[in-house]
């Protein structure tokens, strides 16, 4: 039975589980890797099988601070909770509607998981998470609370957590288009509208917040078209969806996925098809939205490699690009908005062709600073980079987190822990889950200071437990 965050600790003794394995000399094990070490990986067959992986996405319980990493596969979904990252649980799975597909996409909202997929006839599965936190019989079959049947397949699924609204893309209805659903309350989906401009391929719905006063405060989609590159909608009136402006670029193949910064004034894409059809080493293309009616396409980033991109996502300074055979890609912002090389970890080290049997997708959000990474032929991959300092989520990532914050992190000496939920007791673990370091009750306490000078130098996880059992987690760095 999966209880608690101190149960799954607690396997780790029982079991012989994987342990983490630093990036040393350019490998972690035989993984290509830089500056990201690998905690763990689970197999597709460890976690339900099926034809291959796709997308992921992340849930943190907002009362515990559990973590869990929603993984995609041809035959439904999976929940995997990784609040110890280098033994992952295998907790519970969601059985596709229909068939198999290869394509399937997984956001949340309020708690649920709203799972699509290409699937004709499958829907949109409305799954409430809460289910997960005690489980009786892993992995048990959730059954979602609702499935919404306005459209049928959807190639992708866009998630605005601010305004409670879904947006299916690549469906069957509206020409492939935006299709709206007001999903406030999870367990009653209802249609809101669709706008048919163009086939989209995947979306990023925002309440705007950039520099353009003309929308300040609406409700804007950047949609991601394929052959038509890429478009600006202003989908405040879901009964009136309207385009803002739309733009391509030179050697456009398939425009693919993108995301903007938080500040809202640049967006970075990914073309899919551009280095097959074109020969081009991966690129990230950049276009200036400080003017909404008038985007400016600055150019790209361009790497030695040559595989084809897939999905990318931005938290604060970083951008976190999966790129299919050379896995994933971690950059920082350069002054002008190009990208600079941070990162980086191969989950498939036999090529870097611009086949599509690599990394399909990654989730950077987690409040630990663990990023997990979905491989198609693989299974799931939980990463680590050893530099990441606590921080709360960007503004443009899911807003579903609870943080405990550590500070200065990496640390020497001593730490100021805050965000503890009335903590009743503190402690700090190692990686194999043993406890190092205790403390007593310390009623109504929003702040501790700790001296860390006498531990080892090495990865530890801080948590807080409440009264009621409920337990918020980080991630603390000690160097020497």
């Amino acid at each position: 039975m999966i209880r608690t965050f101190f149960f799954c600790f607690a396997l780790v003794f029982m079991s012989n589980l994987n342990s983490q394995t630093p990036c040393v000399d350019g490998f972690a094990g035989e993984y290509p890797c830089d500056g990201l070490d690998l905690l763990s990986v689970r197999t597709l067959e460890e976690l339900g099988g099926g034809a291959n992986g796709n997308d992921c996405w992340g849930w943190v319980d907002p009362e515990s601070g559990r973590e869990f990493v929603l993984y995609g596969r041809a035959n439904g979904l999976s929940v995997v909770e990784v609040t110890d990252p280098i033994n992952p649980v295998f907790a519970a799975r969601v059985p596709t509607a229909t068939v198999q597909s290869l394509w399937r996409d997984v956001k949340v909202f309020d708690n649920h998981a709203f799972v699509v997929s290409e699937a004709e006839g499958h829907g949109m599965q409305v799954v409430d998470l809460s289910q997960v936190l005690d489980v009786e019989d892993a992995p048990e079959a959730l059954t979602p609370v609702s499935t919404y049947l306005g459209f049928g397949n959807a190639h992708n699924l866009a998630m605005n957590e601010s305004s409670g609204f879904a947006y299916g893309v690549g469906t069957n209805t509206a020409g492939g288009g935006l299709h709206a659903v007001d999903v406030s309350d999870p367990t009653s989906p209802v249609v809101a509208g669709t706008y048919d401009g163009a086939y989209t391929h995947d979306a990023q719905v925002v309440n705007y917040a950039g520099p353009d006063a003309d929308y300040a405060g609406r409700e804007i989609a950047i949609c991601f078209n394929g052959s038509a590159g890429v478009a600006i909608v202003d989908v405040t009136d879901k009964a009136d969806m309207e385009l803002i402006s739309s733009f391509n670029y030179t050697e456009s193949a398939y425009t693919h996925q993108g995301w903007l910064n938080d500040s809202h004034d640049m967006v970075y894409f990914n073309d899919e098809l551009d280095e097959q059809g074109f020969g081009n080493g991966t690129r990230t293309y950049i276009a200036d939205l400080s003017d909404l009616d008038n985007p400016v396409v600055l150019g790209f980033y361009q790497s030695d490699n040559t595989s084809s991109d897939h999905n990318l996502y931005i938290r604060g300074d970083k951008l976190y690009a999966s790129n299919y055979m050379s896995g994933l890609r971690v950059f920082t912002f350069s002054p002008d908005g190009n990208l600079e090389p941070y990162a980086h970890f191969d989950v498939r080290p036999d090529s870097d062709t611009t086949s599509f049997y690599g990394t399909w997708s990654n989730y950077p959000y987690f409040p630990s600073g663990n990023i997990a990474i979905s491989c198609r032929t693989v299974g799931l991959f939980m990463v680590a980079d050893p530099e990441f300092v606590p921080t709360n989520v960007s503004e443009n990532a899911p807003s579903s987190a609870v943080l405990l914050q550590v500070f200065p992190n990496p640390a020497r000496g001593t730490v100021m822990i805050s965000g503890m939920p009335s903590a009743q007791r503190m402690r700090v673990l190692n990686v194999v889950g043993q406890e190092v370091r205790p403390w007593r009750r310390v009623p109504g306490l929003q702040r501790l200071n700790v001296d860390v000078s006498d531990l080892p130098e090495g990865v530890y996880l801080v948590q807080a437990e409440a009264a009621h059992g409920a337990a918020r987690t980080a991630r603390l760095v000690v160097k020497r």
